[in-house]
């Protein structure tokens, strides 16, 4: 069928121009930028941390592997219509897979082990969203926490026997313990850690029971309020301040799998939430294209 594909995902950035040239130098050639041809047979895909296709190939693979009904279906599918066709027919099987075989397993695991903070803590982003409709919509690539400042004396002794990383510049850095804004993200990995790359560990202040924008401090919360609990007991960032996040920044582009979040999510808001996120937006983004939907 297709010729076999590797997957890198290179974090915390695309590859450098040295990186390039050593891709080069084992014999590889650039199809483009994220796209590499081996002349040996084989094709390196550098994946877009973010965009969603990494997760939604490891679904895809997964499924192949495990259901014996998977592979012949595929390659049906694949003679009729090539790769892109094949995968894009056959992703919401794999995504049932998932929902089936890993669904909320990582919210168990992550949550097991962060019920022992004493400062407040939450889910975030896509995996936020999952809690709140109670349903595993896609797969991710990573499981966002939000935690407090204070919370950076208990993370190392929480956390042993992780890999703890900051991303600074471009590169990665070994978590000390000490991280101070800007810069407020920790990457965690652990071998037993399932169906996530990594947790994204996001540092926020949530003092005197409120929650701050990070982007802009003077949008506020009652922590009551934006923090939420699913049926399993689990802490979760409200919705409408998810979506916020995953508004974006002015001038940059939504991301697709943001937008797809804002379409699932959006009719599932109370009034109160739906008003909050609209004020908020046309206070911060003066003209977003949600605004209109909202």
């Amino acid at each position: 069928m297709d010729v076999p594909e590797l997957h890198l995902e290179l974090l915390p950035e695309t590859p450098t121009a040295l990186q390039q040239q050593r891709l080069v130098h084992l014999g590889y050639i650039p199809l483009d930028p994220l796209t590499w041809q081996h002349p040996e047979g084989w094709r390196l895909v550098i994946c877009i941390h973010g965009s969603g296709w990494r997760a939604d190939q490891a679904a895809l693979s997964t499924w192949l592997w495990e259901d014996p009904a998977a592979a012949p279906a595929y390659r049906q599918v694949f003679e009729r219509g090539g790769r892109i066709y094949a995968d894009e027919t056959l992703l919401p099987a794999a995504l049932r897979h998932y929902e089936r075989t890993i669904g909320l397993q990582p919210f168990e695991d992550v949550a097991a082990t962060f019920s022992a903070l004493t400062t407040p803590w939450m889910f975030a982003a896509g995996m936020a969203l999952d809690l709140h409709l109670d349903r595993v919509a896609r797969p991710h690539d990573d499981l966002d926490v939000l935690l407090d400042w204070s919370a950076q004396g208990e993370i190392i002794p929480l956390l042993k026997g992780w890999r703890l990383d900051v991303p600074v510049d471009g590169r990665y850095q070994a978590y000390t313990g000490h991280l101070q804004p800007p810069h407020h993200q920790i990457h965690a990995r652990h071998t037993e850690l399932q169906g996530v790359l990594l947790l994204d560990l996001l540092l926020s202040d949530l003092s005197g029971e409120t929650w701050r924008y990070r982007r802009d401090p003077q949008v506020t919360l009652p922590l009551s309020r934006a923090r939420l609990w699913s049926r399993q007991g689990w802490p979760y960032l409200a919705p409408e301040v998810v979506l916020l996040f995953k508004a974006g920044v002015a001038d940059r582009e939504i991301r697709g799998k943001d937008q797809a979040d804002f379409e699932r999510v959006r009719l599932s808001l109370g009034a109160e939430a739906r008003q909050w996120l609209k004020e908020t937006l046309s206070r911060t983004q003066p003209g977003h294209a949600w605004l209109e939907r909202l």
